[in-house]
């Protein structure tokens, strides 16, 4: 089961802004990634159209996931 929370940095601990359903001693894996508030979620496709791409939508696979272009 994965779960994404947001959580505050304070003191040297991580403070989840809601409620775990854990059970206590739980041991987990985490990634922490800071929250960007003023960034723009679209920031990694905007001007793409005028990337001068013209297989876009023959190769999407190979732009969005990096496998290989048809052919």
């Amino acid at each position: 089961m994965d779960i994404t929370i947001e959580a505050t940095y304070e003191n040297g601990v991580l403070k989840p802004k809601e409620p775990l359903t854990l059970v206590s001693g739980t041991r987990v894996r985490l990634t922490v990634s800071p929250v960007d508030e003023n960034g723009d979620p679209l920031a990694g496709v905007i001007g793409i159209g005028n990337s001068g791409r013209t297989d876009g939508a023959d190769n999407h696979d190979h732009y969005i996931y990096g496998i290989g272009k048809r052919q």
